[in-house]
């Protein structure tokens, strides 16, 4: 705990604690061995012929001698048993604890799709009918008339603020549900027969498996279902367009990276900064922008529900591609290429892209990840290597950052950042208000004050790209837009 901030992982985490625990047991075993070895050795002059023969010349001092030399075998005995026990107890703590972890997860795991299962299965058809359509058709409610258009929307916001507000007080509900999701897509086929059948058919034609046995694969059935109609931009491509701004200053600490109106973002703008170093390499921060549109459909604005599920189900995105081939351009125009240190970061979506970025092998054998900084972005499922270095800001009662289902690898090289905000919120927020971005932007400047050790060791880490030191940086914003694959709005792109 650092003042309103829970720390885990990193350089000081459980998991380093705990393989420190596992190199101290080796390192005892090591030192058990040694120690019998040394008491056999020690017993084995108790034999040797010259002391026999001594004997005969000084009886009274060879007993005392031989029983010294006993005592002591029969000492480093005792201490090699002890230290060997220690070592494997130690052992066996750690493994006990580890077993534990992962019978209570899969404990979990069982229960949340459990509950799916039995709440999908009990939605009544017509329910579920209009559950379905309700969010294809709201876009064309207009038609209906004013008064009805009124009422309907006005029942679901009701219905949305009373569950927001709930929220606030059972944070523990998004990530139960979430990690549910498999088992409440079983349960809606299981339900309607009819349902469970179409989507069997759907997702055999792609591939996915069915019954889904993970969130990841759920939502693979879920864009299986939907392909052509929702979620689907596989007849798309993006038209990324620079915009080179002036007058901006490198980054200097976490806040910077996090604040909307620090020097990385580019607000709904995919924003890339260069800075020169005094040694002749570069350092480019990365800032990709958030959700900015819900509806299924894929439109013109990538920032969109259609993102967000595809992301969350492990696909390649058209918002990937962008980030892509705007840092190509960003390091052609400066001729700084070749592996120069990259930190990506980003809000809700934009954590989420980042991340999904740093754990794509294609993207790294073209880019040197080093850093990622995400804030709100539910990325526990995206396997980002050890060799880069990840810090994730998430508000406890933030749903946003819930919605993996998981809590974030507890390793040396991912630290995770926890901060309760409830008491901040006013008496009509909901989980929602959690999400936003000048709440993480003071949980980014706690943790630039913040003298937590493994905090402490990030920072000294990414400080190549917080000294403030170097040239004057290059930033250019880009906008990114989705258009038809093969038009010729693409031919305005960068390449």
């Amino acid at each position: 705990m650092s003042r309103e901030l829970t720390v885990t992982g990193g350089a000081h985490g459980l998991a380093v604690s705990l393989e420190e625990l596992e190199e101290g047991a080796r390192v005892l075993e090591v030192a058990g061995r040694d120690v019998a070895e040394t008491a056999v050795l020690v017993g084995a002059t108790a034999v040797e012929p010259a002391l026999a023969l001594a004997g005969v010349i000084a009886p009274v001092e060879y007993v005392t001698a031989e029983a010294a030399v006993l005592d002591c075998a029969r000492d480093a005995v005792g201490v090699s048993a002890r230290v060997l026990a220690t070592a494997e107890a130690t052992r066996a703590a750690v493994g006990l604890y580890r077993e534990g972890e992962q019978a209570a997860e899969a404990l979990f795991d069982v229960a949340a799709t459990s509950v799916g299962v039995t709440i999908g299965a009990s939605v009544p058809t017509a329910a579920l009918a209009v559950g379905l359509l309700t969010p294809l058709l709201l876009p064309r409610l207009p038609v209906l008339g004013a008064p009805a258009t009124a009422a309907l929307v006005g029942l679901g916001l009701g219905l949305g603020q009373e569950v927001d507000e709930l929220l606030v007080h059972a944070p523990g509900l998004v990530p139960f549900v979430a990690e549910g999701f498999d088992g409440l897509v079983i349960g809606l086929g299981r339900g309607t027969p009819a349902l469970g059948t179409w989507l069997r058919w759907r997702s055999g034609r792609l591939g996915v498996p069915y019954p889904p046995r993970t969130q990841q694969e759920a939502l693979q059935v879920v864009i299986a279902a939907t392909e052509g109609i929702a979620l689907d931009e596989s007849d798309q491509d993006v038209r990324v367009v620079p915009h080179v701004v002036t007058g901006v200053r490198a980054p200097r600490s976490v806040a910077d990276l996090v604040d909307d109106s620090g020097p990385t973002s580019g607000g709904s703008r995919v924003r890339v900064v260069g800075v020169p170093r005094a040694e002749g390499s570069w350092t480019w921060v990365v800032d990709v922008p958030g959700t900015q549109s819900f509806d299924p459909r894929a439109g013109e604005n990538p920032w969109d529900l259609t993102s967000n599920v595809l992301l969350a189900a492990g696909e390649q995105t058209l918002t990937m591609r962008a980030v892509t081939r705007a840092l190509t351009d960003a390091q052609r125009r400066t001729g700084s290429g070749g592996r120069s240190r990259v930190l990506l970061g980003g809000r809700s979506q934009g954590g989420l892209t980042a991340a999904a970025l740093a754990a794509d092998p294609h993207f790294r054998r073209r880019f040197r990840v080093t850093h990622v900084v995400t804030a709100g972005a539910p990325v526990a499922g995206l396997d980002v290597p050890d060799d880069v270095s990840v810090l994730s800001l998430e508000h406890t009662e933030d749903p946003v950052a819930g919605l993996d289902g998981a809590d974030n690898s507890d390793r040396e090289d991912w630290v995770t950042v926890e901060r309760r905000v409830a008491d901040l919120l006013g008496p009509d927020d909901g989980a929602t208000d959690a999400h936003a971005t000048e709440l993480y932007a003071q949980t980014a400047r706690l943790v630039d004050e913040s003298d937590d050790p493994s905090l402490a060791a990030w920072r000294a880490g990414a400080d190549a790209f917080l000294d403030g030191e170097g040239g004057d940086p290059v930033v250019i914003d880009y906008a990114v837009e989705r258009v038809p694959a093969g038009s010729a709005a693409v031919a305005g792109s960068v390449p």
